[in-house]
């Protein structure tokens, strides 16, 4: 049985493992379960009660971003003093959102 029958017992001994292992989350809070029936009435209990919002674009804010008041690229103070000490080596206003390069 020489070495093409070990490396082949080994490849499939591995496979065998690999197809038939139990994998465990990685956070423990994450074992409790949930039937979907459970999901589907709080859910739609939530949407019931709640209003529906609509938000534009203005309205969305990112976080880690800075909001400018220029649509066009231009040289903002702000941009600056944010991106600097960042490591970037310049900052600019582009589409009301300052931009690091």
């Amino acid at each position: 049985m020489g070495f093409k029958g070990m490396y082949f017992v080994l490849i499939t001994l591995s496979i065998y493992l690999i197809q038939h292992t139990d994998a465990f989350p990685r956070d423990s809070s994450v074992t409790k379960t949930e039937t979907l029936l459970e999901l589907h009435e709080t859910a739609s209990s939530t949407v019931k009660g709640s209003p529906v919002q609509v938000l534009s674009e203005s309205d969305v804010k990112i976080p880690g971003r800075v909001s400018c008041p220029y649509e066009e690229a231009t040289e903002y103070a702000i941009c600056q003093e944010h991106c600097l000490p960042k490591g970037y080596s310049y900052g600019i206003c582009v589409s009301e959102t300052c931009s690091c390069i």
